[in-house]
């Protein structure tokens, strides 16, 4: 990430939350997450580069990783407390909202 300011956003998610993939023949795909009141989509530019898809891989990867984790706690009977991530972020740098 760049040195500027950065702006964080904190979805509440529960049973009602949903996650979406579009894809279309002549534009680039888009990904949404839908929780209570707010809809977030990932787009990219019409003009892919490398960039772009190491940050798509990076998105899947850590969205399957945090399944795993869901489905962990899920299945042993624990809530998640809000704190940190022990497995870092991914370093995406093609996506422009």
């Amino acid at each position: 990430m760049g040195g500027g300011r950065m702006s964080a956003l904190s979805l509440p998610i529960d049973g009602a939350a949903s996650s979406e993939f579009k894809s279309f023949r002549a534009r680039t795909p888009l990904f949404t997450v839908s929780a209570g009141r707010v809809l977030v989509t990932l787009t990219l530019p019409e003009r892919l580069n490398a960039g772009d898809v190491e940050f798509a891989r990076g998105l899947a990867e850590q969205a399957a990783a945090y399944a795993v984790e869901v489905e962990r706690l899920y299945r042993s009977g624990r809530r998640s407390s809000s704190g940190g991530s022990s497995s870092g972020r991914s370093s995406g740098k093609g996506a422009a909202a």
